[in-house]
């Protein structure tokens, strides 16, 4: 009679499988706690959603404050997003407020696992990994507990791109042009994405982004057709979107912005708005023209994730050089970041960037009155690090790989 002995190996990876299994649901409940009921006080984005969509199905005008609660108007909340989004938020103010607000954070939870499905499978990394749960629940100071915190639109956003994305990397072009497209409906910014087309092997790469600029316009001529009055309060009202700076809007325009005041504190010494925008461009210019160049030089290889490495070095510049890039937005470089952190061959593995991109330097844990202007800009500041390591990465002929057949 033969004894079987137990497969020792496949116990311990079972026994392992359970305790990464387990964190993930330790983790995930931690987050739930702090998002519903130790910041119970929040989705203050939703709410003016809410009730600028009440006015208007009121008959009111949702660009006037006065639509909204004392405390979001006096804390200067408006609704700044197109007319016809009001019809998007219309549906869901036939519900009371509470019930509304736990409606659309179940909507934000379902297309927040949705998310994470298509960016695991362009990383192809699993939930059950400790270093990504952790890296999803910290990386960029939290940035995905500020946008559930704040009830924005941001993680619908970043559905549509990323869903575009993937389809862009299976060279599903046109479908790429209509998610982005889509995700610009709202906050139009995203929309400067359609360049990522000129990277593409493709004779037709100057058609997509002419095809999705015309459909991008065209949408919003007939929405001036429908409803010209509210179109041009939304037009006018965009200028009144660059007012925040620090840890809201860790982005390049802000950041001059204070780093020129610092001095004037420090040193007395006043830059006019002209040096500000100077050195604005000059710093965008100096991002720009290598990412352009190393763009270029990824095209010509061979490289089996040429077009994976072009995309996500793009997404590191635009979120650099951008005016207005709020706290929440960083989610968009949640994967070009874990890419490069896990992939770099000069630092292996970048466990630095890793751990520097984890670091809570503004999220729940820490205090506002204890920022200063680092903290406050740490965001932009790991991003420039992320490009940076890119480019050199790049430069000494790594992070490519040999085209297979």
């Amino acid at each position: 009679m033969t004894v079987t002995r137990p497969n020792v190996t496949a116990i311990v990876k079972r026994r392992t499988k359970w305790w990464q299994v387990g964190f993930v649901v330790l983790c995930a409940a931690w987050w739930l706690q702090k998002l519903v009921w130790t910041n119970s006080d929040n989705q203050w984005d939703f709410r003016v959603y809410y009730h600028s969509a009440q006015a208007w199905r009121a008959g009111l005008d949702p660009y006037d404050t006065a639509s909204l609660p004392e405390d979001l108007r006096t804390g200067g909340f408006k609704f700044n997003y197109p007319p016809y989004s009001l019809g998007v938020f219309g549906p869901i103010t036939l519900l009371p407020l509470q019930r509304a607000m736990l409606l659309y954070l179940a909507l934000k939870v379902i297309a927040l696992g949705w998310l994470v499905r298509i960016w695991g499978r362009l990383l192809r990394a699993s939930i059950s990994e400790p270093a990504w749960i952790l890296f999803l629940i910290f990386a960029y100071s939290s940035t995905i507990f500020i946008d559930f915190a704040a009830g924005s639109v941001t993680t619908f956003e970043q559905c549509l791109l990323w869903f575009g994305m993937a389809a862009l990397l299976e060279k599903r072009y046109w479908t790429y042009v209509a998610a982005v497209v889509g995700a610009s409906l709202f906050r139009l910014a995203p929309i400067v994405l359609l360049l990522a087309c000129l990277a593409v092997p493709d004779s037709r790469r100057y058609r997509f982004v002419a095809c999705g600029i015309a459909a991008f316009a065209g949408i919003f001529l007939l929405t001036y057709a429908l409803s010209p009055r509210l179109t041009v309060e939304f037009l006018q009202s965009i200028s009144k979107n660059f007012g925040e700076r620090g840890r809201l809007n860790p982005s390049l325009g802000p950041l001059v912005l204070d780093v020129t005041e610092h001095v004037k504190r420090a040193y007395g010494v006043t830059l006019t708005s002209v040096v500000q925008a100077a050195i604005y461009l000059t710093i965008t210019a100096a991002v720009l023209v290598p990412t352009t160049v190393f763009v270029r030089r990824i095209a010509r290889t061979e490289a089996a994730n040429r077009m994976e490495v072009s995309l996500y070095l793009m997404l590191l510049a635009y979120a650099l050089v951008m005016p207005r890039f709020r706290n929440y937005h960083y989610m968009l470089l949640i994967v070009p970041t874990y890419y490069i952190a896990t992939r770099s061959t000069a630092l292996r593995p970048a466990i630095p960037l890793l751990l520097i991109a984890c670091l809570p330097i503004y999220s729940w844990i820490t205090r506002a009155d204890n920022i200063t202007l680092i903290a406050n800009y740490s965001q932009w500041l790991i991003a420039l690090g992320a490009w940076a390591l890119y480019l050199h990465e790049l430069r000494g002929g790594g992070l490519l790989s040999v085209e297979t057949s």
